[in-house]
C-alpha cells in the first residue's frame, strides 16, 4: 500500500501533515516530545494519587499548555492550507 503524504507545516517538534486518504490533516510529534508529555501525565497521576494537589495542578497545567500549543500549531497550519477543523474550536456545541 502506497500512501501520499503532504507536509503542511513544521513548528518546533511538531509537523502538520495530510495523508491523501484522510479528510483532515494530522499532527506528527517528535518521539522525545511525546515521551515528555507522557511523563507529565504520569507525574500528574502520581501527585494526585499521593494527595499532593499543588504538584498535581502544576503537572496538569504543563500537560494542558503543551496540548494547547499543539492545537495552535495544528489550527494555524490547517487554516493556512484551507482545511476546516474537524472539531469546534471552542469545544463541543452547548458546552462552555
Amino acid at each position: 500500500m502506497t500512501l501520499g503524504v503532504k507536509l503542511l507545516s513544521v513548528s518546533g517538534n511538531y509537523a502538520v501533515v495530510h495523508l491523501d486518504h484522510r479528510n483532515f490533516p494530522a499532527l506528527a510529534i517528535q518521539g522525545d516530545s511525546l515521551k515528555i508529555l507522557q511523563e507529565a501525565v504520569e507525574e500528574f497521576a502520581e501527585c494526585w494519587d499521593g494527595g499532593d494537589v499543588d504538584d498535581a495542578r502544576y503537572a496538569l497545567a504543563e500537560v494542558s499548555e503543551t496540548i494547547r500549543g499543539m492545537l495552535l500549531v495544528y489550527q494555524e497550519a490547517a487554516r493556512e492550507q484551507g482545511f476546516e477543523l474537524p472539531y469546534f474550536p471552542g469545544g463541543r456545541p452547548g458546552r462552555p
